[in-house]
């Protein structure tokens, strides 16, 4: 049984988070501008064991090189990142992506993990406690599902997965991916918000260029609720 990962917990208002969620998710191609902070989820390749030698993909399909980082910022390869940059130098790529020059003002790891069979996973270390999806987006590159989470917490580490229940094969009928929530035994005590990613390569199917899925939970009310998404490839 494969380990499961910590819950990326952010415990901050959730009108902040609303609000750094759609600064970073929807900004056009020309929207930077040098001089601009700029906020945006997307993933670390790492080019070397020097520490700025990494390019961040973007959610957008643009790229940041790193001209200078904050501080003790330890980077992996495939590390999916919170960024705050400061643009310095914009260059429009034949391809119409953009690489942008930045100083890296911070970074914060987000829990990026892969879609795991029902059998892969005991039914108790999944957990059964009720969750809310504020929201869910698929990258526009990467093949990566995002969820806006909110849930209650005294303030201990959760824990998240999405399950393939087994239900559809995603050729006659959508997968059925449950998102299951592990409070272990949390006091429901004050809301927190997370966000939570994931490969989607396990959706993908020979000889198609789309899969359609839910994402099945159950919320506070207790009420099952399946979102319909379409996966493109």
């Amino acid at each position: 049984m494969n380990t499961i990962a910590r819950f990326f917990k952010v415990v901050v208002p959730a009108m902040l988070v609303t609000g750094m969620v759609c600064t970073s998710c929807f900004k056009d191609d020309d929207y930077y501008r040098i001089g601009d902070f700029m906020a945006s989820l997307g993933t670390i390749e790492k080019k070397s064991s020097t520490m700025n030698d990494y390019v961040i993909h973007l959610d957008n399909g643009n790229n940041v090189i790193p001209y200078s980082s904050a501080p003790s910022i330890d980077v992996k390869d495939n590390q999916r990142v919170w960024v705050d940059f400061d643009p310095l130098l914009r260059q429009k790529l034949t391809d119409s992506t953009v690489t942008i020059t930045a100083r890296i003002v911070s970074l914060r790891d987000i829990l990026f993990k892969v879609i795991k069979k029902y059998t892969e996973v005991s039914d108790d270390s999944m957990g059964h406690d009720p969750i809310i999806v504020r929201d869910a987006w698929i990258s526009k590159t990467g093949g990566i599902l995002n969820l806006d989470l909110k849930y209650y917490t005294q303030g201990s580490v959760h824990y998240i997965n999405l399950i393939d229940n087994g239900e559809a094969n995603g050729i006659n009928n959508p997968f059925i991916l449950e998102l299951r929530h592990n409070a272990r035994s949390d006091h429901q005590s004050y809301p927190a918000t997370a966000l939570v990613s994931f490969k989607l390569d396990y959706l993908k199917l020979a000889g198609k260029n789309q899969t359609q899925f839910y994402i099945r939970y159950t919320d506070y009310d207790g009420r099952r609720i399946d979102l319909p998404q379409t996966y493109k490839y």
